[in-house]
C-alpha cells in the first residue's frame, strides 16, 4: 500500500505526526469511555427513579381502594392491559394469589425484581419486572410492578450511540493523523531534497517557504540563514585558497630568485649575509600574511566573543590619538580629532584597537603626503558612531564591497606595501561586534563610518 505522492505507508505510520494523531485518538476514546460511564450512570439512575415513581404512584392508587375492591380492580387492570407495562398481584393473608399476573409466592414488603414470562420479549421468553410489595392493613399483600423495557431500551440506545460515536471519532482522529503525517512528510521531503542538493555540491540550494508563516517556514528561514552562512564560508575558503596561491607566489618567487642569485653571485660572507637577511625579510612577510589569515579565521569563528567586556571607546580613541599625533606631525600631516567623552561599548578591547589601527594605517598608507586625517567619535541613533576620514583619492563606490575581501588591492595601491588583508580584518572584527561598517564619500576622499550597537543591545 502506498499513499499519495509516493509516500510509503510504513514510514507514514511511524511518523511523529501519525503517532500524535494515534495518541489523540486514544485519549479521545478514553475520554468518551469516561463520559459514557458518567452519562450511563446518570441516565440509568434517572430512568430507575422515574420507574420507581410510576410504580409507587400506581401502587398508591390501588392501595387507596377498599380492601374488598382491590382484587377486582387488579383483575380488571390485568385484563385491560395484558403483558404490561404494569404487572399486578393481590395475595390473601394466607399467601394465596387471589388475582393478578405476577408469580407466587407473595414477596416480602419492599422493592423486588421478579422474572415473568413474556411474549417474545427476550430470547428466553422472560422479562424482568421491578415490583413494589405492600402489606395491607387486613394482612393481604398488594404487589405492583413494571417491566424494564423502557429503561433497557434507553440503555441500549446510549450504548449504541456512544459506541458508534466513539468509533467514528477514533477513526477520524487516525485519519487526521495520517493526513497530517502525509503533509509533514511532504514538507520534510522538500527539506531533505534541498539538503541532498547541497550535499551534491549545489551550495545555492535553499529550502522553499510556503508563505503560511507556520513552523516549517520558521525552520526554512533558520536553515536558509545557516546555509547562506555556510555558503559564504565555503566560498570565502575557496577564495582564500585561490588568493593564497596567487598572492604568496610572488614573494616566494622573489625569495627563490634571491637565494639562487646568492648561490651564483655572492663571493663573500657579507654578500651571503645580505642575501640571507633579504630572504628572512621575505619569509617574515609570508609568515605575517599567514598570521593575519589565521587571526581573521579566528575572529570569523567567533571564538573571541567569550572575552567580551565593557570598553570605554572614548578612552581608547584618546590613547590612539595620542600615539598617532606625533607620527602625523612628523609626516607634516594635520590630525583632526573630535572625541565625545564617556561613550562605551561591549566587546574585545584588543580587537577593537586592531580595527582602529588598521583604519588609521590604511588612511596613512593610501593617501598622498600632506593629506589630513580626521578621527571623530559621537553619539548616533542607536549607539556610538565613529569615523575615520581623509582627503585622498578614495575608493570607487563599485569597489566598496570588494575591498573588504582578503588579498584585494586596488590598482592604485599596488605600489604600496601590504598584503590586502587590513580591511578584511576590519570587516571581520566589525561583524563579530555587530558594528555596521560603511564607506562614504568625503568630498574628496574616503570616510569610513562605524555604527556601534547600544551597549545594552549586545
Amino acid at each position: 500500500m502506498r499513499t499519495t505522492r509516493g509516500t510509503p505507508a510504513a514510514p507514514l505510520l511511524r511518523s511523529a505526526a501519525f503517532r500524535l494523531g494515534a495518541l489523540q485518538a486514544a485519549l479521545f476514546a478514553l475520554t468518551a469511555l469516561v463520559l459514557f460511564a458518567v452519562t450511563w450512570w446518570a441516565v440509568r439512575g434517572y430512568a430507575e427513579g422515574q420507574l420507581r415513581n410510576a410504580i409507587t404512584d400506581e401502587a398508591g392508587e390501588m392501595a387507596a381502594l377498599a380492601p374488598a375492591k382491590i382484587a377486582g380492580e387488579v383483575a380488571r387492570q390485568v385484563a385491560a392491559t395484558p403483558q404490561g407495562p404494569f404487572y399486578y398481584a393481590y395475595f390473601g393473608a394466607d399467601g394465596r394469589l387471589r388475582s393478578g399476573d405476577l408469580p407466587a409466592p407473595a414477596p416480602a414488603p419492599g422493592w423486588v425484581a421478579l422474572q415473568v414470562r413474556a411474549l417474545a420479549r427476550d430470547h428466553d421468553g422472560r422479562s424482568e419486572v421491578l415490583a413494589l410489595s405492600r402489606r395491607m392493613g387486613n394482612g393481604d399483600t398488594l404487589v405492583v410492578g413494571r417491566d424494564r423495557r423502557s429503561a433497557d431500551a434507553l440503555n441500549d440506545l446510549l450504548q449504541g450511540a456512544f459506541l458508534w460515536a466513539g468509533a467514528a471519532a477514533v477513526l477520524l482522529a487516525l485519519l487526521g493523523g495520517a493526513l497530517a503525517a502525509r503533509s509533514y512528510m511532504a514538507r520534510m521531503q522538500v527539506v531533505a531534497a534541498s539538503a541532498a542538493r547541497i550535499v551534491a555540491g549545489d551550495l545555492g540550494a535553499r529550502v522553499p517557504r510556503s508563505g503560511r508563516g507556520d513552523e516549517f517556514d520558521l525552520l526554512a528561514e533558520a536553515l536558509n540563514a545557516m546555509l547562506a552562512r555556510i555558503q559564504g564560508l565555503m566560498e570565502g575558503m575557496r577564495q582564500v585558497s585561490n588568493d593564497i596561491a596567487h598572492d604568496l607566489r610572488t614573494p616566494l618567487a622573489h625569495l627563490r630568485q634571491r637565494l639562487e642569485a646568492a648561490t651564483r653571485e655572492a663571493g663573500s660572507v657579507d654578500a651571503f649575509r645580505n642575501a640571507v637577511e633579504r630572504a628572512l625579510a621575505d619569509v617574515d612577510g609570508v609568515l605575517a600574511t599567514f598570521a593575519a589569515l589565521l587571526r581573521i579565521a579566528q575572529i570569523e569563528s567567533r571564538q573571541r566573543r567569550a572575552g567580551f567586556a565593557a570598553v570605554d571607546l572614548s578612552a581608547l580613541l584618546n590613547t590612539l590619538a595620542d600615539d598617532y599625533r606625533p607620527v602625523l606631525e612628523d609626516l607634516g600631516r594635520r590630525f583632526d580629532v573630535v572625541i565625545a567623552p564617556g561613550l562605551r561599548t561591549h566587546g574585545d578591547r584588543a580587537l577593537l584597537t586592531q580595527l582602529l589601527v588598521n583604519l588609521i594605517e590604511n588612511a596613512l598608507r593610501h593617501t598622498p603626503a600632506g593629506t589630513p586625517i580626521a578621527l571623530s567619535l559621537g553619539t548616533g541613533s542607536g549607539g556610538p558612531t565613529l569615523s575615520v576620514a581623509d582627503s585622498g583619492p578614495g575608493i570607487p563606490p563599485a569597489e566598496h564591497a570588494r575591498v573588504l575581501g582578503r588579498f584585494v588591492r586596488l590598482d592604485a595601491a599596488r605600489s604600496t606595501p601590504g598584503s590586502g588583508l587590513g580591511l578584511a580584518l576590519v570587516a571581520a572584527v566589525a561583524d563579530l561586534h555587530g558594528i555596521a561598517l560603511a564607506f562614504e564619500d568625503n568630498h574628496p576622499g574616503l570616510r569610513v563610518r562605524l555604527d556601534f550597537p547600544a551597549e545594552d543591545a549586545t
